[in-house]
């Protein structure tokens, strides 16, 4: 095949991508629950591959027009158009000008591996990852985050954590930037609203470096994904960015107090998620039957109640 030829099909293998993105929605909607749900992982993957290539050119792009700061922001972005209309979900956002308030430490609660769908849809600039040493070996993937440059920390080795924070603290202030944490450390799928006791890492860091805790809280998803029961139908997800807690004049003895303020906040509006998206469901009304009493009248009269009303029927002979 000829150079010519290769080139002159590019428009149409172009096209063809972008009709089958396009009607792929419908395609997964009409799948059975659990073929859809492996489809639906597909595609997740797919996109996580996508955007750690992409990221790599991103990263470099930036570096060289001295934008570092947009790295993520932009590749996050990527992510978040490929994953989530073909998975059928949706987001309300409240409070998103906040984000406009960084650089910050942004914690949020921790679900399980699609929140990397919340953070495509909310990631703010001027923001890098921190994440577990063992993503940095993950094909593209890690090559991505190193250059994007994340935070690895080694959770088996005390000592490397400490110094990897220290390191963290002074890149945020040569980079004017701020770092996203789950500061639940782990996952908590949870089927209510709650939260696993946070890690002091998030504000040991918020202390150290002086900038604000911006908390982000994501409403519970199990209707949405549930990993357990192989369900992945889509759907409509809140998310809402909270007020900043300035760190102005704190130190280390402000930890604790810092980190249950957050998580008390936190708290507080997931829970208040939770009841809005209960109370909107309607409770079904109980169905109303009729209940019959025998009288012992000459055993002819009989009183039938209905809704609470009584009459009388009079036996015929």
């Amino acid at each position: 095949m000829s150079i010519e030829s290769t080139l002159s099909s590019y428009p149409g293998y172009l096209a063809t991508i972008v009709i089958f993105y396009l009607a792929l929605p419908r395609l997964l909607a009409v799948l059975p629950p659990k073929i859809q749900f492996v489809a639906k992982i597909m595609v997740v993957l797919v996109a996580t591959m996508i955007m750690s290539v992409a990221g790599c050119f991103v990263a470099v792009a930036c570096a060289l027009l001295n934008r570092r700061e947009e790295i993520n922001h932009r590749v996050a972005k990527i992510f978040s158009y490929l994953s989530t209309r073909p998975c059928n979900i949706t987001f309300k956002i409240v409070g998103e000008e906040n984000l406009k308030k960084t650089p910050a430490i942004v914690v949020c609660n921790h679900q399980s591996s699609m929140d990397m769908m919340v953070l495509g849809r909310v990631f703010p600039k001027n923001c890098v990852v921190m994440a577990k040493k063992e993503i940095q070996y993950f094909p593209f993937l890690g090559l991505y985050m190193t250059l994007s440059n994340a935070i690895f920390i080694d959770r088996k080795n005390h000592k490397k954590a400490i110094e990897s924070t220290t390191q963290a603290v002074a890149d945020m202030k040569k980079h004017n930037s701020g770092i996203w944490i789950f500061p639940e450390g782990t996952r908590s799928r949870f089927d209510k609203a709650d939260l696993l006791p946070f890690k002091k890492g998030a504000f040991h860091l918020a202390i150290q470096s002086q900038l604000p805790v911006l908390p982000i809280v994501c409403a519970g998803y199990s209707h949405i994904y549930d990993s357990t029961r192989r369900s992945f139908p889509g759907g409509e997800l809140e998310i809402r960015i909270l007020e900043p807690i300035p760190t102005t004049g704190m130190t280390s003895e402000d930890v604790n107090d810092l980190m249950e303020r957050t998580r008390a906040v936190m708290l507080k509006n997931l829970k208040e998620i939770d009841q809005s998206s209960t109370s909107s469901v309607e409770p079904e009304k109980p169905k109303v039957e009729a209940k019959s009493t025998a009288t012992s009248v000459d055993k002819e009269d009989d009183v039938v109640e209905y809704d609470g009303v009584k009459k009388r029927k009079v036996a015929k002979a």
